[in-house]
């Protein structure tokens, strides 16, 4: 029976990691989508390196920040709220330096790719935690 909640535990570990993995890279690739049709819609230069780089920072500065806070004994909200924080400000500054824009203009953009990520992200994660979960636990 021990063994048992312990191989359930680790499925569950196992689940989450997996999760956050692929819907970590979903965000990555749609993030990179996102900011290109914004950036068109905005008539701003809308390649897809620029859209490529100010979203492979955000990923790179997403993975040190959970790192970090992870360590800090902060309450989950806080942690959250301070990574967004990091995250705007950050991703504002990238925006303003690969697409030539001031930075109020930017905040802008990134508040609104930022959003729209987020809304889609949900919709993604909660299925790919379900797909996970049945493959690995079983239906």
């Amino acid at each position: 029976m021990l063994f048992q909640l312990g191989e359930l535990i680790g499925n569950i570990i196992l689940v989450i990691l997996l999760t956050m993995i692929i819907v970590a890279v979903i965000a990555f690739l749609l993030g990179i989508i996102i900011t290109k049709w914004l950036a068109s819609k905005k008539d701003w230069v809308d390649s897809w390196t620029k859209a490529f780089i100010v979203n492979l920072v955000w990923l790179i500065v997403l993975i040190i920040v959970s790192w970090a806070l992870s360590y800090a004994e902060l309450d989950p909200l806080i942690s959250f709220i301070l990574a967004l924080i990091i995250n705007l400000i950050v991703g504002a500054i990238i925006v303003a330096k690969v697409y030539d824009k001031g930075f109020g203009s930017s905040l802008v953009f990134v508040i609104i790719v930022l959003i729209i990520l987020f809304i889609i992200m949900i919709v993604v994660f909660i299925a790919v935690a379900i797909i996970v979960a049945s493959i690995i636990l079983g239906s």
